[in-house]
């Protein structure tokens, strides 16, 4: 078990990094000429509104001309496909995920709510694993509809001033056995 390393980061900015991590893990990011204009089309995050913990995820295509056979209506199917892929795969991962209504396909995303005490959480990884973590409980979450698939969490220790080491089950209410038996085997006791 390892500790848990929390994004301690602006959380502006943590959340649109655990944003474009996970959108990196199935799409490739836009990227840009030194002109500004779109040379590999992609998906683009951005941070919301500051203070906000907001996301904004659109995608981004060369602009359609001659020169790339690139059409109005290709680009605007494309963007609309992929933005709908993006939206599932982050609804997947717990985030919460609004549809702006523009002109182009867009999306707002924000953290999802603890399921204890409603507190919007952050986001934070442990053992490679984005999951999410609220602020005011401590409460740790995969943040999906499903609230048993919160028992699969992986569980972890947490090292306190004195060298005490407490067992946290997945969701981060304490595991008093394992914490006796971690207790118990570091004082040099041995079991019958």
């Amino acid at each position: 078990m390892s500790h848990p390393q929390l994004l301690t980061t602006d959380p502006d900015e943590a959340m649109t990094a655990a944003a474009r991590a996970l959108l990196l893990s199935r799409h490739p990011a836009a990227t840009f000429d030194a002109t500004g204009k779109v040379s590999a089309a992609g998906f683009l995050c951005s941070s919301g509104l500051p203070g906000a913990a907001q996301v904004r995820v659109s995608h981004r295509t060369a602009f359609p001309s001659v020169a790339n056979g690139l059409s109005f209506a290709d680009a605007a199917a494309e963007e609309y496909v992929l933005v709908s892929a993006y939206a599932d795969l982050l609804r997947e991962h717990g985030w919460s995920v609004r549809e702006l209504p523009t002109d182009r396909h867009r999306l707002l995303l924000s953290a999802p709510l603890c399921p204890e005490c409603s507190a919007a959480t952050a986001p934070f990884e442990v053992e490679g694993e984005a999951l999410w973590r609220c602020p005011a409980c401590c409460r740790r979450t995969y943040g999906t509809d499903d609230p048993d698939r919160d028992a699969d969490l992986p569980p972890y220790t947490e090292t306190d001033a004195d060298g005490s080491v407490t067992v946290y089950h997945g969701s981060g209410e304490v595991d008093i056995e394992a914490t006796a038996e971690w207790a118990a085997g570091s004082s040099g006791e041995t079991e019958l």
